[in-house]
């Protein structure tokens, strides 16, 4: 499952981070499954100690959970959990659309353009891929609505792992990207009342809870799928 890393390869914790929170979201590590540090490490043919560093920030951002002194599990997070995440997603974000409406600076909405246009050119598309773009876009909006608190609550809830891994739930076969909805979201900064811009952003939110929602309760009665 793993590639083994050279021994002086730096920063090897990070590494190790990337592999597993990738298995994670591409099914490799399939809930249940036990993740033992030492096997990890001999795997990997590093030592055990970034092995837990990697372990550990997956745990801390919400990914896994221990279980027993040195095993971990993908940890199965509650529909209430996945409802007051994007709740509070609303709140931030549907604030900052309102902002940028209200301002609606030349530059603001050049910048945030840039990021919309930069996924419409996307043409090689996998799941991190399109997690990190579509991360990029809401960020920029958040930025440019010039508030730091803001920007501030907006990146400890887009806690890297933790939302890979909810934005990889909300994918599968029959749901694909729509960059489209960001174009819509684009147009209602421009020309929207403020009102308008920030319930759309409130509908795109609400519309990756549902898919998340959807398709949670389909893996549940369907495991193999």
């Amino acid at each position: 499952m793993f590639k083994k890393a050279p021994q002086a390869r730096p920063r090897l914790a990070a590494d190790v981070y990337d592999q597993l929170l990738s298995a994670v979201v591409n099914g490799q590590i399939k809930p249940g499954e036990r993740l033992i540090q030492e096997k990890i490490a001999a795997q990997i043919n590093i030592s055990r100690t970034p092995v837990r560093e990697a372990l550990l920030r997956l745990e801390q951002e919400g990914v896994l959970e221990q279980t027993g002194r040195r095993g971990f599990t993908i940890r199965d997070i509650t529909d209430q959990e996945i409802r007051a995440l994007y709740g509070a997603r609303e709140a931030v974000e549907g604030y900052a659309a309102y902002v940028i409406a209200t301002d609606r600076g030349d530059q603001q909405l050049a910048t945030i353009e840039q990021a919309v246009l930069a996924e419409q050119q996307l043409f090689e598309r996998d799941v991190e891929k399109e997690f990190t773009i579509n991360r990029n876009i809401h960020r920029t909006i958040v930025e440019q609505s010039g508030n730091s608190v803001l920007l501030g609550m907006f990146d400890s809830l887009w806690s890297r792992g933790v939302s890979l891994w909810l934005f990889s739930a909300t994918r599968n076969d029959q749901t694909p990207s729509k960059p489209d909805v960001h174009s819509k979201l684009l147009q209602k900064l421009k020309s929207g009342t403020p009102e308008e811009a920030q319930k759309e952003m409130i509908d795109h939110i609400r519309d990756g809870l549902d898919m998340h929602l959807e398709n949670k309760k389909t893996h549940a009665s369907n495991p193999d799928s």
